[in-house]
């Protein structure tokens, strides 16, 4: 049997600070190779400033240190293609230009592999005007600017990197196509990373935590993808997305920011899915002045304020299967927003589910509310539609309409509310029809403060614990067609100025019948000073009034 052992760096060149090798400086070895060669450094401290001017592998044995001694110079610079980089521990980079640091890159193809990199007084690495880069497995520390700069440079990987306490994590400007995977990013003093004036890059399954602003931030950018990145614990929101579009944000997990899970200022047609915002303290979700958004099948849970924010002229943006639970203001507020789109959410456990303010032609349908204290409060609004939602076991109002003009609010189903099932305050002009409104512990519905010209319409209202429908202070609404069956003091109540046509009552005995459902006598509906409103063709069969 014959034993053939081979030395790590056989044909290769060898570098020892001793001079026992092939060369006791690794620039030696550098200018002395030819295309191709290998080079490999023995464990050592080199007080070097390297430029690496051809295509060659340099390869530490032990993690050898370069530090350099030239405040002019990056510590290590390649201005040729296909360089190998692995391997080195490279420090104490002086030279504070931002288009400097500890390694400068300046060619295409370069692969810098399991190095540590620390203490620049610019960036750790930086890589300018170039592409097909490989950057992984290092431990980039403590560098005055960005652990890793890419500017102007495309379809190249940083992978598997420990990156923390620089003033930024990763900062790429001007930049397409690179992929940021599987790194840890961690206790910067700024971004974890940034994305500026760049397109078509990925940011996929990193951990990005304790950064001193946030998490990942993007400005000016389009095409973007942000997929399956932990981020939590940052001082401002955990993704900042600024005078961009198109942005993906997809199956994240941010928890515990300062700020906002989501915030997108000024960027249209991004999409927000699938992500999980948990314990953050301001929205899970906010959108400001943004337009053409997706926020699609979140999970969105115990945020300090809202979870999902639209605010200062947000327009055409749709809401749809998300899961809002526990956040501590409201499940959705809307805030000076036009034709929003809210579809299918379950929102439970708010001090009011949805919000809506100083906004029109809003929709929200088919989404399921329960135990909130309102369920949906519409201030100064004109033009909402609010359909086939299920609103259950509010604490306060199901519906509430304050100055709600010109609005729709139809076949809701509205449960068990502790005070009135549909409550109006100040409103014109709107149309409440075909809704279920039962057990509410006070009215069905309640109006109030001069409410005038609305319509209620083929409402069924039953067991409320004080009474079905009750105009306390309006004019010229019309009650029509609705079943108020069972309500505790009253079916119907009104202090003057109204109309009531074709109602079902269940407190009436009608002697005389007009063909087969309609009454010949009149309902009274008693009001305050003795005022009587009539009803003069009640029905006797509130099946056929309300369809169903």
């Amino acid at each position: 049997m014959i034993l053939i052992l081979v030395d790590f760096g056989a044909g290769a060149l060898l570098v020892d600070g001793s001079g026992t090798k092939d060369f006791s400086k690794i620039q030696e070895a550098i200018d002395a190779s030819e295309i191709g060669d290998e080079i490999v450094v023995l464990n050592g401290t080199y007080g070097e400033n390297l430029v690496v001017d051809r295509p060659i592998a340099l390869r530490g044995d032990g993690m050898p240190v370069v530090e350099g001694c030239n405040v002019s110079a990056p510590i290590i610079t390649i201005n040729a293609s296909g360089v190998v980089l692995d391997g080195f521990i490279i420090g104490g980079c002086t030279n504070d230009s931002c288009d400097s640091g500890s390694v400068l890159v300046l060619s295409d193809g370069s692969r810098i592999l399991n190095n540590t990199i620390y203490g620049s007084s610019s960036h750790g690495i930086c890589v300018l005007n170039s592409t097909d880069h490989l950057i992984s497995k290092n431990r980039i520390h403590d560098n005055s600017k960005a652990g890793i700069r890419l500017a102007g440079v495309n379809d190249s990987s940083i992978v598997k990197n420990d990156i923390s306490k620089n003033a930024y994590g990763v900062f790429i400007e001007s930049s397409h196509d690179n992929w940021v995977l599987n790194s840890d990013v961690w206790g910067n003093g700024a971004d974890g990373i940034t994305i500026a004036s760049s397109s078509g890059n990925e940011l996929t399954s990193n951990s990005i935590h304790s950064n001193a602003d946030n998490g990942i931030y993007l400005t000016d950018s389009y095409n973007n993808i942000l997929v399956g990145n932990r981020i939590r614990d940052c001082i401002n929101s955990g993704i900042d997305v600024f005078r961009s579009f198109g942005t993906m944000i997809a199956s994240n997990a941010i928890e515990g920011c300062d700020g906002m899970g989501i915030n997108v200022d000024s960027g249209d047609n991004n999409v927000m899915a699938w992500n999980s915002l948990l314990n953050n303290d301001l929205d899970g979700i906010s959108i400001l002045g943004a337009s053409y958004n997706t926020i699609s099948h979140n999970t969105v849970l115990n945020n300090r304020e809202s979870g999902i924010a639209l605010r200062r002229d947000s327009k055409r943006n749709m809401v749809i299967y998300n899961n809002l639970s526990a956040n501590k203001r409201y499940g959705i507020v809307f805030d000076d927003s036009d034709s929003n789109f809210v579809q299918a959410n379950e929102i439970y456990n708010h001090s009011t589910a949805l919000v809506m303010r100083y906004s029109s032609n809003d929709s929200i349908v088919e989404n399921g509310i329960k135990d909130n204290g309102f369920g949906l409060s519409l201030e100064m609004v004109n033009n909402v539609v609010v359909s086939k939602n299920d609103i259950v076991n509010s604490t306060r109002d199901g519906i509430r309409l304050f100055r709600c003009d010109n609005s729709n609010i139809w076949a809701n189903r509205i449960l068990n509310s502790v005070a009135d099932g549909v409550h109006i305050i100040r409103s014109t002009g709107t149309t409440v029809s075909d809704n279920d409104i039962l057990g509410s512990s006070e009215y069905g519905v309640q109006v109030l403060d001069q409410s005038a010209q609305n319509l209620f319409l083929s409402n069924l209202i039953q067991n409320s614990g004080l009474g079905g429908i009750y105009l306390f202070d309006g004019e010229l609404n019309l009650v029509m067609s609705n079943a108020l069956i069972d309500n505790n003091k009253f079916n119907g109540r009104d202090n003057g100025g109204n109309r009531w046509a074709a109602n079902y009552y269940s407190d009436l005995e009608c002697g005389e019948m007009i063909g087969t459902m309609v009454c010949a006598e009149p309902y009274e509906i008693r009001g305050q000073w003795g005022v009587i409103t009539l009803d003069q063709r009640p029905f006797t069969n509130y099946h056929v009034i309300l369809g169903r």
